[in-house]
């Protein structure tokens, strides 16, 4: 991980890590060394004055099939990046693990960009980039050294493609802003379908049974509708499953892409307020992160977002920049109080709100002391949770009346694990 991000968008060093696991965090120094955001200062580093960050939009990231040693899983996390610098029409991405490069320029022919905005990629060098300007959708194809120029198609349909999501099963997904639509085409430039119903779609994320690296895949479609205003769960034919407003996402302004994780819980950049909501795949509401700003753990109007689904690394694209994190855990709500269980007994009810999978180990302490280990990191949904205690110790004597201490201990789980955890304590009084 520290070689992919030393070249996908040539990130500055920065202070210490938090030790504490959040929603999102930073990866370990050890895989980093420290860097984890991309400046136009960083860029020149590498590019020159080739370039500059200008109105960033989509992101893709996908493990190429070709460079991968089938003989090692050490290079699993060295992940190709494809982002979208919409101001000067071309895509920067990385040739090797310590090189940049760029493709494309300003225009209507081969390779060539006009206001280009969403972008998505597969391993098996596969890329497809929204070329909104000229009305259509460009085929690429990254050989593992570099991008060539496939084909572009869909200007006798499309009037402005927006974002652009694949099933890596020959499916494409484009939405188109202007029509109002989601378009299907093949990988070969087949116009297959097109869904109606929508108003000024923008961002879009799909998932299907023969995609890699989820685990459901059903075949569903995610996208942003309203232009920015919501976000709508589809069947493939598409009728609509779910719905979310914008307003049951708090302190939120305008949603502009979308990303999809390995349990396809949904990342959604707001470039109004800088946050980056968190959705379940049923669209429920789950967190949100961020602030607007330059420094760590704040967004600086982030447009693009993309996960690698295995390991949980996500990438940000931002006004100025683009930073690396990866996905951890967070505790909301924690509480613990005396219930009385059906059989009529007192029991202490520790209640949670996890907003990831997380390996949970609870401490009951009296004095500083451990006087019952309630769990060992046991894995935990996402969500609400609750914990019993039967207010006994290790030994299956009932305590004392007194004031205990109930420690929990948060792990994450993708990348994450065994890097960082978190420990918070709540206080119980039980009586005689």
């Amino acid at each position: 991980m520290r070689k992919f991000f030393t070249i996908i968008f040539i990130l500055a060093i920065t202070a210490a890590l938090c030790d504490d696991v959040a929603t999102l965090v930073y990866p370990p120094f050890k895989h980093t060394w420290g860097i984890h955001k991309g400046t136009e200062a960083k860029l020149d580093l590498l590019l020159g004055n080739a370039t500059d960050f200008a109105n960033p939009q989509g992101l893709a990231v996908a493990r190429l099939k070709v460079l991968e040693d089938p003989k090692s899983d050490k290079d699993d996390d060295e992940i190709t990046a494809y982002g979208v610098n919409s101001g000067r029409d071309q895509i920067i991405y990385n040739t090797s693990m310590y090189n940049l490069a760029i493709f494309g320029s300003s225009g209507s022919g081969k390779n060539q960009f006009k206001n280009p905005r969403g972008i998505a990629a597969d391993p098996s060098g596969d890329v497809f980039v929204c070329d909104a300007g000229n009305k259509r959708v460009v085929h690429l194809f990254n050989d593992g050294k570099k991008l060539k120029w496939v084909d572009a198609f869909g200007t006798d349909i499309l009037e402005e493609p927006h974002a652009v999501a694949l099933t890596e099963a020959d499916t494409i997904f484009v939405t188109d802003f202007k029509r109002g639509t989601i378009e299907l085409f093949s990988y070969s430039g087949k116009h297959l379908r097109t869904l109606e119903g929508l108003v000024n779609p923008t961002g879009i994320a799909v998932d299907h049974p023969k995609m890699t690296k989820t685990r459901y895949g059903d075949r569903v479609i995610f996208a942003i509708d309203g232009n920015g205003s919501q976000i709508r769960k589809m069947t493939y034919d598409g009728k609509v499953i779910e719905t979310i407003l914008i307003q049951a996402m708090p302190n939120s302004g305008k949603l502009s892409y979308i990303a999809p994780d390995f349990f396809d819980n949904l990342w959604v950049t707001d470039s109004i307020t800088c946050r980056i909501h968190k959705l379940d795949r049923d669209l429920k509401y789950i967190t949100s992160v961020g602030t607007c700003g330059t420094d760590d753990w704040q967004f600086d109007h982030p447009t693009g977002i993309a996960i690698w689904r295995r390991f949980g690394q996500v990438v940000v694209a931002e006004r100025h920049s683009a930073q690396y994190l990866w996905i951890g855990t967070d505790i909301r709500d924690l509480s613990a109080r005396i219930l009385t269980n059906p059989e009529g007994n007192d029991i202490g009810a520790i209640g949670m709100f996890l907003t990831d999978r997380s390996y949970v180990s609870i401490n009951i302490k009296r004095d500083g002391k451990i006087i019952r280990q309630l769990s060992k990191r046991r894995r935990l949904m996402q969500g609400e949770n609750t914990a019993n205690w039967d207010l006994k110790d290790d030994a299956g004597v009932r305590v004392p009346p007194a004031t205990y201490d109930i420690e929990l201990k948060l792990e994450p789980t993708y990348s994450s694990f065994t890097y960082y955890d978190k420990t918070v304590i709540v206080k119980l009084a039980v009586a005689e």
